[in-house]
């Protein structure tokens, strides 16, 4: 397998957005049902892009299923993947359809020949279900009494217990899009001009800073997620945690890291007032253009000093994010002549900064570097940019090809990085990780195909089944790492 061979993030997009559009066109219209009238626009649009979906997603089968299976949604046996956007919702849904007991519909495409206030009634009874003792029969029974030929509740017939793998990665998650949120609403309401406080962000960061304590491997893994869309938000996120996990491993106290924390989550706050067309322009800036850019180091210590806080906690991370382009010799940007050396917060902040950069996708820049290559160009810059210990600290701690990497394998194989060298016959070879096996789906999406250490020999022979012909950016193809790397 070649990375040729894996499909795009446009590629994947149209199947994607008709599987979350269905969730959210159904949830719409049941809310809406609530309060509006039939013939509300409201409820007409959520109504008519709900059987869109359906006759979509259903044109092969005839049939379209809905699964809740643990903390996920399957939509025709497809995994949705948590974004942003979409994590409130899905958490939303699930729960709603938990309180009713059920766990699975089936839309059928005769759904085309129904008539709207059918469909709404539909949604009116399904919402009103949970005033009954067994709402599940009573839906069923409804569904077989009324109009809803094209409507069915499916018994998931081996339901099954969340894996512990499953239970944490929902945990990280959870903690992720919660600290992620957390910036999201800050960056909001300062661009409102409305009041807003550190309380939220502090709460977010302490149970993940408790949660890297006890597992730094997952938010290592968690790391890897990225966003074309919400790439500030995110890169703020996976900044503060790679520089959680760095002060982890030099051991600062829990209150250290999460001051850390909050300095990398709002490093790059003051890029909300760089404009739109100089954030993401294609190309290079120009001179004017980028000292505009350079300007948000101060802008996020200008709006770190608007946040309600006590003074002694904006003191605390006003200092880093100033500092996270100022290189380790000084020679980068804001200048200053005040300065002898950048703190240690700041240091580790712009190792942790460079990295998620050059490692992630951008709206104007799809191709990156591999993690491996990106590591390899940031030694070149040590004693330079990056402070010598902290980046061998940096190194040491993501390992050759850190996790997420995607790997071309030798038989046309690929697979996904997923855990540091694993013992075989003999001491670990910093160049064998562990790999989940990628194959392909009839929709030009991936899937694991078994998890495997490339350090281990075959018995009979004495060699490697697969060897690495190279290393590539998985973001690069479509592929979000931390969809294969966790369980």
């Amino acid at each position: 397998m070649s990375p040729t061979s894996i499909p795009s993030a446009d590629d994947l997009s149209r199947d994607v957005q008709l599987r979350e559009e269905l969730i959210k066109s159904f949830f719409s219209l049941i809310k809406s049902a609530r309060i509006h009238k039939s013939n509300n626009q409201l409820i007409v649009d959520a109504a008519r892009n709900m059987v869109r979906a359906i006759l979509a997603l259903g044109e092969d089968n005839g049939y379209v299923d809905i699964q809740i299976i643990g903390r996920r949604i399957y939509v025709t046996e497809k995994k949705l993947m948590i974004r942003p956007e979409t994590v409130i919702l899905f958490d939303s849904f699930i729960d709603y359809l938990g309180r009713r007991g059920v766990r699975g519909l089936r839309f059928s495409t005769q759904i085309r020949d129904a008539r709207g206030k059918d469909i709404v009634g539909f949604a009116r009874m399904f919402d009103e279900a949970d005033r009954q003792e067994r709402p599940a029969p009573h839906i069923q029974d409804r569904i077989r009494e009324g109009a809803y030929c094209w409507a069915a509740l499916i018994h998931i017939a081996e339901e099954r217990e969340t894996s512990p793998a499953e239970a944490r990665k929902a945990r990280g998650l959870k903690s992720y899009f919660s600290v992620m949120g957390s910036i999201q609403e800050m960056a909001l309401k300062l661009t409102s001009n409305q009041a807003t406080g550190l309380s939220k962000a502090r709460r977010a960061l302490q149970n993940m800073v408790d949660l890297i304590m006890d597992d730094e491997p997952l938010f290592r893994a968690l790391s890897t997620i990225r966003f074309y869309d919400d790439y500030t938000f995110s890169h703020s996120v996976n900044v503060a945690i790679l520089s959680m996990c760095i002060g982890k491993r030099i051991m600062l106290s829990k209150k250290s890291l999460e001051s850390l924390g909050l300095c990398g989550l709002l490093h790059d706050l003051g890029k909300i007032e760089v404009p739109k067309n100089i954030l993401n322009k294609p190309g290079k800036l120009t001179e004017e253009e980028f000292e505009v850019m350079k300007r948000h180091s101060i802008n996020s210590v200008r709006l770190i000093v608007k946040i309600q806080a006590s003074r002694d906690r904006k003191t605390d991370i006003l200092l880093a994010p100033f500092e996270h382009h100022l290189k380790y010799d000084l020679s980068g940007y804001p200048k200053t002549s005040s300065r002898k050396s950048v703190s240690l917060f700041g240091r580790i902040l712009t190792i942790s900064d460079v990295y998620d950069a050059i490692t992630s996708p951008r709206v104007y820049r799809r191709t990156v570097l591999p993690p491996d290559r990106a590591l390899g160009w940031m030694w070149e810059g040590v004693g330079k940019d990056f402070d010598p210990i902290l980046l061998k600290v940096f190194i040491n701690m993501l390992g050759v090809y850190p996790v997420g990497t995607l790997l071309v394998l030798t038989k046309k194989r690929a697979g996904i990085v997923t855990e540091p060298p694993g013992d075989a016959q003999g001491p670990p070879d910093p160049a064998r990780p562990w790999v989940v096996l990628l194959k392909k789906n009839g929709d030009k999406s991936f899937a694991p195909a078994g998890r495997l250490n490339l350090a281990e020999k075959d018995p009979k022979t004495g060699a490697y089944p697969y060897d690495i012909v190279r290393s590539a950016n998985a973001m690069d193809y479509g592929i979000q790492p931390m969809e294969f790397i966790v369980n």
